[in-house]
């Protein structure tokens, strides 16, 4: 747990106050974000917040279903030198959007905390096939199956990067790895039983 930061959320009428504790320190102060430009983050994906000195910017990733905030922790000294730091932190975005959502509505929860979300060793995922990717991410059903899939897949470690490709099929990818800079594994990640999607399943074909 010592490598991992716990982010507290405080909600208020139009702002969201954020404060982190890691096993090293302490954020200085609490960062606000206004509701508005939450608004802006489920809409377009990404925003940048700025609080006096601070800085945070807020990026959606919506295959991971997770959000990531880099903060940036200034403040002013003497001669006007911005002194401070930077910090990363990953949450799951869909219990992030709870809360900002139900902070909002009378008798709603004013105070949520969670533990920041540990990057493990695995392969860099490259969707070359960027269409197919977000006529996944658009489909509820389909994105929950994929990031599922990925999730449990794909995490030998001699693998640098796994590159996505167009497959005929719908919702499905051809997928090659590259080890050290040479080409490894190839093979499919195809989406079986699409007449009933909610018995359609994701497989692994090499």
């Amino acid at each position: 747990m010592s490598n991992r930061t716990l982010v507290k959320l405080t909600a208020s009428e139009y702002c969201i106050g954020f404060r982190t504790v890691s096993f090293r320190r302490r954020s200085p102060r609490t960062f606000l974000v206004t509701r508005s430009q939450l608004e802006k983050l489920e809409a377009e994906g990404a925003v940048i917040a700025r609080d006096i000195h601070c800085f945070a910017v807020f990026r959606r990733n919506s295959l991971a279903e997770t959000v990531t905030i880099e903060f940036a922790w200034l403040r002013s000294e003497m001669f006007k030198q911005l002194v401070g730091y930077e910090e990363t932190v990953t949450l799951p975005y869909d219990e992030f959007m709870r809360f900002v959502r139900e902070s909002q509505q009378e008798g709603g929860p004013s105070q949520w905390a969670a533990l920041s979300v540990i990057d493990t060793r695995r392969p860099k995922l490259v969707f070359y096939d960027t269409a197919g990717l977000h006529k996944c991410v658009e489909n509820r059903q389909v994105r929950k199956k994929l990031v599922r899939f990925l999730r449990d897949h794909f995490q030998w470690t001699d693998a640098d990067e796994i590159g996505f490709y167009r497959d005929f099929v719908p919702y499905s990818f051809l997928f090659r790895e590259v080890c050290r800079g040479k080409p490894g594994i190839v093979g499919g990640v195809i989406l079986h039983m699409q007449d009933d999607m909610k018995k359609a399943y994701y497989g692994l074909h090499t």
